[in-house]
């Protein structure tokens, strides 16, 4: 119930959803021709189905009468508080001050998530690991337990069981305040988005060597479609994120499906001053709405480690 719940308000970020993306990120020429290719294919999927189990935990952790009421006094006391979009605020002299009204209530909302998701990590590391240890797991054994470094196989732990806490939290927390956080995002930052909109107008009239990076015969498609499908299209701050890290990592596998090395030389790596302008390029194309809005927001909201 709880998963058809989350899908019908769009924040579900399914387990088929998800190993689909990751299925797309490894699938193209270099890793085809590595011949761990099915091994690194199961073990991503493997990783997915122990995030979904971390959160599940977390969903009937936030079940308790205790944290339910945590949560929902904090709701009602912003729903409470949530300023007044009135017509003085909205004119352009009252936009810096909207802004700051719109930070303010982020920032505490920010807080508010930080503070429950230390509370829920600390208090539950334990039956974390206990669930990682299970045989379901046992292929991601050399990153969570068995590598040549424990701090590198604690850094993966924590970073996996984060992500997952971290997304059933911001469900639990910012999905009942998006409508208001939108607003104040919306008619805060509208003017600069209304810029922004006729900047990247023009600039997807234009083709791939007008911004100077690597010819792509795919035009870049698969990263744009990331971008659009997995920025745009999600709820949750952290799916948001994800997707621009997915997309990120696209560009590298793009890059060196469409431009292999030839016998006799050295790999072809994407330098920065290379990637900028290919993802410059993608988010002209990803035809992404709102996109100042939308930094504010990821910038704002997103868990800082």
């Amino acid at each position: 119930i709880a998963v058809h719940l989350q899908s019908f308000l769009g924040c579900d970020g399914l387990v088929e959803e998800e190993v689909e993306l990751n299925m797309q990120l490894l699938e193209s020429a270099t890793y085809r021709n590595d011949p761990e290719f099915e091994v690194n294919a199961h073990r991503e999927s493997v990783r997915t189905l122990l995030k979904r189990s971390i959160q599940r935990y977390t969903y009937r952790l936030f079940m308790l009468p205790t944290m339910e009421r945590i949560i929902n006094h904090f709701l009602d006391i912003t729903h409470a508080n949530k300023p007044t979009l009135d017509r003085r605020e909205l004119d352009k002299r009252g936009r810096s001050q909207l802004k700051e009204k719109a930070l303010e209530a982020m920032h505490t909302l920010q807080d508010f998530m930080d503070r429950l998701q230390e509370l829920v990590m600390d208090g539950c590391m334990d039956d974390f690991l206990s669930i990682a240890e299970r045989r379901d797991f046992v292929a991601l054994r050399h990153l969570i337990w068995d590598g040549p470094s424990e701090e590198n196989c604690k850094t993966y732990r924590e970073r996996l069981f984060r992500e997952a806490v971290r997304e059933q939290i911001e469900i639990e927390v910012y999905v009942p305040l998006r409508s208001a956080i939108s607003k104040l995002l919306v008619h805060g930052w509208k003017h600069d988005d209304m810029e922004m909109h006729f900047k990247v107008e023009e600039l997807r009239k234009r083709p791939q060597s007008s911004f100077n990076i690597p010819h792509s015969n795919s035009g870049w498609s698969s990263v744009s479609r990331i971008l659009h499908d997995g920025v745009g299209k999600k709820t949750l701050p952290c799916s948001k994120l994800r997707a621009i890290v997915d997309a990120a990592n696209q560009v590298s596998l793009l890059y060196s499906s469409e431009h292999p090395k030839k016998d006799g030389e050295d790999e072809m790596v994407l330098g920065a001053d290379d990637f900028l302008p290919i993802f410059i390029y993608c988010v002209v194309r990803a035809e992404m709405e709102r996109p100042c809005a939308l930094c504010v927001l990821l910038r704002t909201l997103c868990d800082a480690q």
